[in-house]
């Protein structure tokens, strides 16, 4: 029986599997040329296309036409195009083999798609030329869109990042939707002899998690340091005071010894050396009419010494207070300034401006650190040294213009000197 003999319905049957293998051997012909082989099977196979396609224009032409015949017997047209199926599938087996054991540039494509880390190489023009399937997804993440405009996407990765890397302006840190963190690069990159921008992007939610930690916790180990250093010259005070009252004891101690050779003198002259009674009550005069203050007993040298080792610089305009009862207060203000100063405002410099009105003392507080974002409570140090303040009669006010400042009133009592 011949194709012309068929009835219509077998017909069309037969025109749809020769259309199936038709599809198949075009299938295979694209994948040669998009894997590069260049070989007998890819000649082979366009031959074998041709020939169906022949054999396919030839059915398609004797359904449109009642006149055209077509009498091959259908068990040879049905078995040629059974082998052109069979040899469709064995070339689909032979370039999955050969793409296995050899780079194509779509398996190039495949492995730079499951990289972890996101690439994306457009034109100038923003027109992405190879953009990885992590690329995408981070995009999507960030903007809510894939990239089709390569330019266009880093312009808004520049302007939501929440930092830049240290040292690389074409290098910023942004977060997504869901609070990742990426590190986006962006650089020229020159493929081929065309130049092209490169982005890569890292996702290191992780490690920014870990430094700021880590900042966290040497901002906590810097203070403790701090006061550990604070507390190590406190102790070493405290020691020079505890030489001091051993060298008052014993000051005590030889004038009891003076006035007892005095009293035996008294009684018997000839049993004492009277040179040497003298001398002894001498040396012990020249020591209690010695009124000059040691340096370590001067008034804020503590405070002055602990702020060198934390780090912050005292500068002083101006005479400080002498008086007994205002030294405790200004001690006190002065360690509130150097306390704030290294922990909230991260400066290394605290000045203070001394003004003597007669009947006061007015002094100003003030440090190179950074400005506070609004205005601060009165609690805690800052609470404990306004009631100080006040016990002795002063007062205390928080000046935000024109420069942020610690301004203080203590009003001038009976003059005590230390």
């Amino acid at each position: 029986m011949t194709y012309t003999n068929l009835p219509e319905l077998q017909r069309g049957y037969l025109l749809a599997f020769a259309t199936v293998v038709l599809i198949v051997l075009i299938y295979c012909i694209i994948r040669m040329l998009d894997s590069g082989r260049r070989s007998a099977y890819l000649i082979c196979t366009c031959v074998i296309a041709l020939a169906a396609l022949a054999l396919y224009q030839r059915m398609i032409r004797y359904q449109q036409e009642d006149s055209a015949s077509f009498d091959i017997p259908v068990w040879g047209l049905v078995s040629v195009f059974v082998i052109f199926l069979l040899y469709g599938f064995f070339a689909q087996y032979n370039i999955d083999v050969w793409q296995r054991t050899n780079i194509t540039g779509m398996s190039v494509k495949e492995a730079i798609d499951k990289l972890p880390t996101g690439l994306a190489y457009y034109t100038e023009s923003g027109v992405p030329v190879m953009v990885n399937e992590t690329m995408h997804e981070i995009s999507c993440r960030i903007t809510g869109e894939s990239i089709t405009d390569a330019a266009a996407f880093w312009e808004k990765i520049r302007s939501a990042r929440i930092e830049e890397t240290a040292g690389n302006n074409d290098s910023v840190l942004v977060r997504d939707t869901e609070s990742r963190v990426y590190s986006i690069g962006h650089q020229e990159a020159y493929i081929g002899g065309v130049r092209l921008s490169e982005l890569i992007a890292s996702d290191i939610s992780k490690e920014y998690a870990l430094m700021h930690e880590l900042e966290a916790k040497r901002d906590r180990a810097r203070v403790l340091n701090a006061r550990l250093k604070a507390l190590m010259k406190s102790i070493e005070y405290v020691s020079m005071n505890r030489e001091l009252l051993k060298m008052k004891t014993a000051l005590h101690d030889n004038i009891g010894q003076s006035m007892l050779i005095a009293k035996r003198y008294l009684y018997a002259p000839d049993s004492v050396d009277k040179k040497r009674m003298l001398e002894f009550w001498q040396d012990n005069v020249k020591h209690l009419m010695n009124d000059e203050p040691e340096e370590w007993e001067l008034p804020y040298y503590v405070i002055s010494k602990e702020s060198d080792i934390m780090g912050i610089k005292l500068n002083v305009i101006g005479e400080l207070p002498k008086e007994r009862e205002l030294i405790p207060v200004v001690d006190a203000a002065i360690s509130a300034q150097i306390s704030n100063t290294l922990k909230h405002t991260h400066g290394t410099q605290v000045m203070i401006a001394v003004t003597d009105t007669g009947d006061s003392y007015c002094l100003s507080l003030t440090n190179d650190g950074e400005l506070p974002h609004g205005e601060i409570e009165l609690r805690g140090g800052l609470g404990n040294l306004r009631s100080e303040i006040e016990a002795a009669g002063g007062s205390m006010e928080i000046l935000y213009s024109p420069d942020f400042a610690l301004k203080i009133t203590l009003p001038k009592g009976e003059e005590h000197a230390v």
